[in-house]
């Protein structure tokens, strides 16, 4: 992994600067980026705006990443412009990373989407998509995670995250904790950027969690929007739905910030003003967005791996979490629609991840888990896990097995499942991956 704005300057300079060719909504934070990029882009869609969305990383596909209307990306236009861009590669360097961001950005360029929306990879700083021309970014959350690369504690994280603020445009978050906010706050204070804590100015009410759905009421300074229904379920998309429905609120009537152009990428954030083209045509973004929209968008979103329910019995769930506070989320939501005897859960993870309460968690949360190793260089062993959970095993509380593969772990799953059952697969994107093989 290579951190750096220097080379996918280069690259871009090189193709002409297609992120300036439209607004974007950047998006970083450690938990629900992924979400909140596709809550956004459904409201977009809803209001007859044309959308490029950029996801990072894939689950099944590297087509996944790049969407236009939520549609992936064509194999041959995938390839063909891969293909231009190896060409490039003698003279810039740049990674595998940075070389889907850059067709990302020349790809909603040439299908002349009136908006983007682009997942930040990893921090925020020296991540390749800050360059794009953001008219609002957000912050979804920060808890601690890749701490080799961001920091060891929330406050050092969120430094890194900040870096996606530029000077005049808008910064959208939802930091819960106070000290948090009050560093966004301050920062924002001295990039002269407007700062809106969905924490503190949305209010969600009347949550209701069903298997198929999540019910809620929510109001935002703006307005009271009445019940919400998403197909992704868990309290965290509650939190993820206000994140993005203040996103798209303050989107409609945005603070102006400078556009970038070729040349060394300027420190902290700020845009350098420079030769940057002007945005193509195109639908005008709306100056406020229609309620129907909104709640069509919520309703209509969905992404793969989020506490994905699958259809039919027993009841199968798929879920990329892998850090401590997501799984302690998925483990809430699966004790919402289902009680610990019905309750399996198949868990693989990569090796550097802390755990944190989730071992403890999940033996009280289900009958059995099972441990598999993940077929990567970077999983941590079935085997070295078995240790840590059985640790936190208690009289009475799951019974515990190592599987020397996710596949593995999951066939021993299902054959201990009964009809009115729940197996709750979960660790990475890669668990999810290598299990939905054998299901």
């Amino acid at each position: 992994m290579k951190l750096g704005l220097e080379n996918i300057s280069k690259l871009l300079c090189r193709l002409g600067e297609p992120q300036n060719a439209y607004p974007s909504i950047l998006v970083a934070g450690t938990n629900g980026k992924g979400s909140v990029c596709a809550y956004i882009t459904s409201i977009l869609m809803a209001s007859g705006l044309d959308v490029g969305t950029f996801f990072s990383p894939h689950l099944f596909r590297v087509n996944e990443r790049i969407r236009l209307n939520m549609d992936e990306i064509a194999t041959a236009d995938l390839d063909g412009l891969l293909g231009g861009l190896r060409a490039e590669r003698k003279s810039i360097p740049f990674t595998y990373f940075e070389g889907i961001t850059a067709a990302a950005a020349l790809y909603f360029e040439r299908k002349g989407v009136d908006i983007a929306v682009f997942e930040v990879g990893l921090g925020g700083r020296l991540d390749a998509t800050r360059l794009v021309d953001a008219a609002v970014t957000v912050i979804t959350g920060i808890s601690v995670d890749h701490h080799e690369h961001l920091g060891r504690t929330v406050k050092e994280i969120l430094g890194e995250k900040l870096g996606i603020v530029r000077s005049g445009v808008p910064l959208v978050a939802n930091l819960e904790k106070p000290s948090l906010d009050t560093k966004a706050m301050l920062y924002c204070g001295e990039e002269g950027v407007p700062y809106h804590n969905a924490a503190r100015e949305v209010r969600v009410e009347e949550i209701r969690m069903e298997p198929e759905r999540l019910r809620l009421e929510l109001v935002s300074p703006e307005r009271r929007y009445g019940r919400l229904v998403s197909r992704m379920i868990g309290r965290s998309q509650a939190r993820n739905i206000a994140t993005a429905v203040r996103a798209v609120e303050v989107l409609a009537s945005p603070a102006q910030g400078g556009r970038g152009g070729c040349g060394k990428p300027s420190p902290r954030g700020k845009a350098r003003p420079g030769s940057g083209r002007r945005r193509t045509g195109g639908r005008s973004l709306p100056r406020r967005f229609a309620v129907k929209d909104v709640r069509t968008g919520i309703g209509s979103a969905i992404l793969a791996g989020r506490f994905q329910v699958l259809p039919g019995k027993p009841r199968i769930i798929l879920d990329v979490s892998h850090n401590e506070e997501s799984l302690l989320s998925s483990i809430e939501t699966l004790l919402s629609i289902s009680p610990r005897d019905r309750n399996v859960i198949v868990f693989g993870v990569q090796a550097h991840k802390e755990l944190g309460e989730f071992p403890r968690r999940a033996m009280g949360a289900a009958r059995a888990l099972f441990i598999g190793t993940l077929d990567s260089d970077r999983g941590a062993r079935g085997e070295d896990l078995l240790t840590i959970f059985d640790r936190s095993r208690r009289r009475g509380r799951a019974a515990l097995e190592a599987a020397p593969s996710i596949r593995e772990a999951v066939r021993k799953a299902r054959g201990i499942l009964g009809g009115d059952d729940s197996l709750l697969i979960l660790g990475s994107h890669l668990t999810v991956e290598e299990a939905v093989e054998v299901l």
